[in-house]
């Protein structure tokens, strides 16, 4: 929310300076607007967690990471869902869900954490489709395209707005 506010109040503020005829302030502007709005989109808007037959998809910023069931050592939850691979390697999934606060409990009880329903929702798909995934798909890493074209886009358009005011 908080994201798409800030990039629809700098898109507002840079229509308003170009419908001036302030391009001077439009060229200088542009580029830190783009990559605060970059930034956000970047750890707020893009990591995510998909689940399909096949395999748990993990896209954190600039990286995507997809699992293959069988390939799932463990999961669990530290202050984010941590995934952890038949080759030990971990994956953290910054677009999980986080360790929310406990209950307080009445008096004299321990407060238990709450444990998220998707890390449930997570098991029990993994439990039930670690058999029949084949075992011989590796765990694949690569860069998140779109999100270092946006980044690269932002750069380019932040040296403009040096450029725009050194000049």
């Amino acid at each position: 929310m908080a994201s798409g506010l800030v990039a629809v109040l700098g898109l507002f503020l840079l229509v308003d300076a170009a419908a001036r005829g302030s391009w001077d302030v439009v060229w200088s502007a542009v580029g830190p607007v783009v990559a605060v709005v970059w930034v956000l989109w970047l750890l707020t808007v893009r990591p995510v967690v998909r689940l399909d037959d096949d395999a748990l998809t993990v896209v954190n910023p600039l990286r995507t990471t997809r699992i293959p069931w069988a390939a799932v050592a463990d999961v669990r939850l530290r202050w984010q869902i941590v995934v952890q691979t038949a080759e030990g390697n971990t994956v953290t999934c910054r677009g999980g869900p986080s360790i929310r606060g406990s209950r307080p409990g009445r008096r004299g009880e321990l407060s238990v954490p709450h444990e998220p329903e998707e890390l449930r929702t997570i098991r029990r798909r993994w439990h039930s489709r670690r058999a029949s995934s084949p075992a011989d798909i590796a765990v694949r890493r690569e860069w998140d395209r779109p999100a270092v074209v946006a980044g690269a886009a932002a750069a380019v358009l932040l040296v403009v707005s040096v450029v725009a005011l050194a000049t």
